[in-house]
C-alpha cells in the first residue's frame, strides 16, 4: 500500500492534471492520493483573505474546470461551495477541498474509481489556526473508528479541532501537505510514501545556482533531516519524523520527467 502526494506545484493547469490518470494507473488500487491546492491557489485565497474578494480564486477554478471539460452542472455546483470565510483557515482550507474535488470529478469522468475523503475527519490538531500541531492520539482514535475504503482520494494541508462541541478547520502549517502524506502514511502503516514534485529529487545544493550540485539517490533519514534542517527546501524535518518512526521509505519523484528516479530516503 502506498500513499501518493501530488504537489500544487505539479497539478497547476488543466494539461498538468490530465497527467494524473497515467501515473496513478502504475500503481495497485492499493493507493491513498494526497492532493495540495493548485498552482498558486493559497497565494489568491490570501489574497483573498485580506481583500475579501473572491474574484481571481473563482476565475481560477473556471479556468481549470472548464479546461477539463467537466460538465456545466458540476462546475456551477463546485462553484456553490466557494464562500469567503473570516476564518483564515477555513479559507484557506477551499483550496485543498475544492482541488480535490475537482480532481475527484475529472478522475471518475476517467472511470478510475476512488473514494473522496475529507482529511479533517481524521487529522486532529491541538489548536485552532493555520500553523497547528497534529494531535496523535485523537487522530489515531478517529481513524481506527472508521473503515476506509482503497483507493483513497484526500487533501493535504488541512485538518480540524474540536473543543468541547465546536469544530473548527484548522491548517498544519508549511509544507503541511507533504507532512498530511506523512501522517497518512503512518497511519496506513504503508509500504512507501511517494512525493511527487516539480523537481528531480534532493541535491546537495541548489541546482540553480550551482550546476555541479549532486543529485542524491539515497539518503537515510538522519541525513535528509539534515539536509533539511540546513535550508533545503524538498523536504520539511517534520515530514520526515512520522516515516522514520515506522521505517516507511520516502521517494521524492520529478512529476514531469518520471524516468528519472529521484531520491529514496530510507
Amino acid at each position: 500500500m502506498k500513499v501518493l502526494k501530488f504537489g500544487g506545484g505539479c497539478l497547476k493547469d488543466a494539461a498538468a492534471i490530465r497527467k494524473l490518470p497515467g501515473i496513478i494507473k502504475n500503481f495497485d488500487e492499493n493507493i491513498i492520493m494526497v492532493v495540495s491546492a493548485f498552482g498558486k491557489l493559497t497565494n489568491f485565497l490570501e489574497e483573498a483573505y485580506d481583500t475579501k474578494n473572491m474574484l481571481l480564486v473563482n476565475d481560477y477554478f473556471i479556468s481549470i474546470m472548464t479546461n477539463l471539460s467537466l460538465p456545466k452542472l458540476i462546475i456551477n455546483e463546485i462553484l456553490s461551495q466557494v464562500k469567503y470565510s473570516n476564518s483564515k483557515a477555513e479559507l484557506l482550507s477551499t483550496g485543498e477541498l475544492i482541488s480535490s474535488k475537482i480532481l475527484s470529478c475529472y478522475l471518475q469522468k476517467e472511470n478510475f474509481k476512488h473514494t473522496l475523503l475529507n482529511a479533517t475527519h481524521i487529522i486532529k490538531t491541538n489548536s485552532n489556526g493555520v500553523n497547528s500541531s497534529v494531535n496523535w492520539e485523537e487522530t489515531k482514535s478517529g481513524f481506527q473508528k472508521k473503515s476506509h475504503v482503497l483507493p483513497l482520494l484526500t487533501q493535504g494541508f488541512i485538518a480540524s479541532y474540536s473543543n468541547n462541541d465546536n469544530f473548527e478547520i484548522t491548517c498544519l502549517g508549511r509544507e503541511g501537505s507533504d507532512y498530511s502524506a506523512a501522517i497518512f502514511g503512518k497511519l496506513f502503516n504503508a509500504d512507501q510514501v511517494v512525493l511527487f514534485k516539480d523537481v528531480d529529487g534532493i541535491y546537495s545544493e541548489d541546482p540553480k545556482k550551482n550546476a555541479s550540485a549532486k543529485l542524491f539517490s539515497t539518503l537515510t533519514y538522519d541525513e535528509a533531516f539534515n539536509l533539511s534542517n540546513k535550508g533545503n527546501t524538498v523536504i520539511h524535518p517534520k515530514t520526515i519524523e512520522p516515516l522514520k518512526e515506522k521505517e516507511i521509505p520516502i521517494l521524492i519523484k520529478n512529476f514531469n520527467n518520471l524516468n528519472i528516479k529521484g531520491t529514496l530516503i530510507s
